[in-house]
């Protein structure tokens, strides 16, 4: 059994690379690639691969890395000075895929858990393929292209918040309402100490560590620092990845900010990330999907209509014109590492059904696809009413 592990792991950091490689050259995001290996590796089509404990637990040790890192490129000093055109972007972009969302599942006849996961699949963001077109399109340093990355941040700070919240308010103590407070109080008790653990001890720790000659162990702290925040989340009833994000999110306020985010990439990115993308392939089998066709057209539908018009109101409101909201709108479609995480996660709690996390997955993909083309034919056809 070992050895078999050992090669499936071989086969599938090899193989990823190679996928995520071709994505690349196709100018999409690697996940697609290291999506679609799962699918062939697993019963979907091959079936040569098993799900295991242990690639599942080297995929969740990935989702930590993944969301410290996505917390330590948040730039709080960068979204305060361009908030104006990012935060009413991120807030439509938000409430209205939310709301379809919600709506999506509520009428096919879903429980209260299952129809708010779905909202906030649906409100999740992933920008890679957008900043990958418009680099290449040299239009990301325009306004769209700055509120598109700005308002993506917003968009994971409060996708975050709102993940928690509603995976402690579903949890098993707080079904009944009495012990609606519990969780509640969780959940203010794990921001509350993270910060300031994190302001107050560990800021001044990374700040101090030339004194005490050890700033080459920075990578080394940050990983234990990850996984501590970690576990405390768990201990208080949220998800890990909270706490790995807010893990993120005080020690790039520091001044070892890009050394651990190098280090942290490597790490993550070389082997721990890529398992946990292959491993949601293998973890179900396509053709066992129960879910009509036309309800998985209907909801691929509605996840890329509402981005652009949620981001696209958004945009509009701060005096944007209509162009420019449309491309940003567009930019905003992409959903990725998020979406695929909260899916996941929810269906080992046992909220939903394999069926939504398919429809997610197709969900990834297909944003994935038709993004850089709205984006191309939107700089391009409307080039008049362009910078």
């Amino acid at each position: 059994m070992e050895n078999n592990i050992l090669l499936n792991l071989a086969i599938i950091i090899f193989l990823s690379k190679i996928l995520g490689a071709i994505s690349k050259k196709f100018n999409q995001p690697p996940v697609i690639g290291m999506l679609l290996l799962g699918i062939l590796l697993g019963p979907t089509i091959l079936d040569i691969i098993e799900p295991s404990e242990v690639i599942s637990w080297i995929g969740k040790v990935g989702v930590l890395f993944l969301l410290f890192e996505a917390g330590l490129e948040t730039d709080i000093k960068r979204i305060k000075k361009e908030s104006k055109q990012a935060f009413p972007t991120a807030i439509g972009g938000i409430i209205i895929p939310f709301g379809f969302g919600f709506l999506i599942s509520h009428i096919s006849g879903q429980q209260l858990a299952h129809s708010l996961i779905t909202g906030v699949i649906f409100s999740a963001t992933s920008v890679s393929v957008s900043v990958m077109t418009l680099m290449e399109m040299g239009k990301l340093k325009s306004i769209e292209g700055r509120t598109i990355v700005n308002a993506a941040i917003i968009d994971d700070i409060f996708g975050i918040i709102l993940l928690t919240f509603i995976f402690a308010l579903t949890a098993k103590a707080g079904s009944e309402q009495s012990n609606l407070l519990i969780p509640v109080g969780k959940i203010i008790l794990f921001f509350v100490l993270s910060f300031l653990v994190g302001f107050f001890i560990l800021r001044p720790l990374f700040l101090n560590l030339k004194k005490i000659l050890m700033d080459d162990v920075v990578v080394s702290l940050a990983i234990a620092i990850v996984l501590l925040y970690s576990w405390f989340a768990e201990q208080t009833g949220l998800a890990a990845i909270t706490g790995a994000y807010f893990a993120g999110l005080i020690i790039g306020q520091t001044q070892y900010k890009n050394s651990i985010q190098d280090g942290i990439s490597t790490i993550g990115k070389s082997f721990f990330v890529d398992v946990f993308f292959v491993n949601i392939g293998l973890e179900f089998n396509l053709f066992d999907i129960e879910s009509s066709p036309l309800f998985l057209i209907i909801f691929v539908t509605l996840a890329v209509i509402s981005k652009v018009v949620g981001c696209g109101i958004g945009a509009r409101i701060t005096n944007l014109d209509t162009v420019r909201s449309f491309r940003i709108g567009s930019g905003m479609v992409p959903r990725g590492e998020v979406s695929l995480i909260v899916a996941n996660m929810a269906l080992q709690k046992g909220i939903i059904s394999t069926n939504l996390l398919s429809a997610t997955i197709m969900t990834v993909i297909i944003s994935a696809i038709i993004t850089p083309i709205l984006l191309k034919y939107s700089f391009t056809k409307f080039r008049k009413e362009s910078f």
